[in-house]
C-alpha cells in the first residue's frame, strides 16, 4: 500500500487522544492559520472567537464555524451575528 504525505489526515493523528467521543466540534483553531485565512466574501482578515469556536467577520456580521479544528469557510455555512447589515450611507464623515 502506497502512502502519500497526507496519509492519515483527518484520522486524529497528532491531535491528542480524540477517539471520536463527540468533543471533536470543540477542537480549537490552530493559531498559525489565522495569519493566512481571510473571509472568502470580503477578502478581509477574520477574528477568532474562542467562546464560540468561530471565525468572525465584523464588517459583514457573519461567523464561520470551526469543525474538528478546520474552519468551514463556505459562505452558506456562516451564521449571521447581527440582525441588520449597516446601511449604505451610514458611514460617518
Amino acid at each position: 500500500v502506497r502512502r502519500g504525505r497526507w496519509a492519515g489526515w483527518g484520522q486524529g493523528q497528532g491531535q491528542g487522544s480524540g477517539s471520536g467521543s463527540g468533543s471533536a466540534r470543540s477542537q480549537p483553531l490552530e493559531p498559525s492559520l489565522l495569519h493566512f485565512l481571510v473571509c472568502p466574501l470580503s477578502k478581509r482578515p477574520l477574528r477568532y472567537e474562542e467562546a464560540t469556536n468561530e471565525l468572525i467577520n465584523e464588517e459583514l456580521g457573519i461567523a464561520y464555524p470551526i469543525i474538528d479544528g478546520i474552519p468551514n469557510m463556505i459562505p452558506e455555512a456562516a451564521r449571521t451575528t447581527r440582525k441588520k447589515p449597516p446601511a449604505e450611507g451610514s458611514k460617518q464623515a
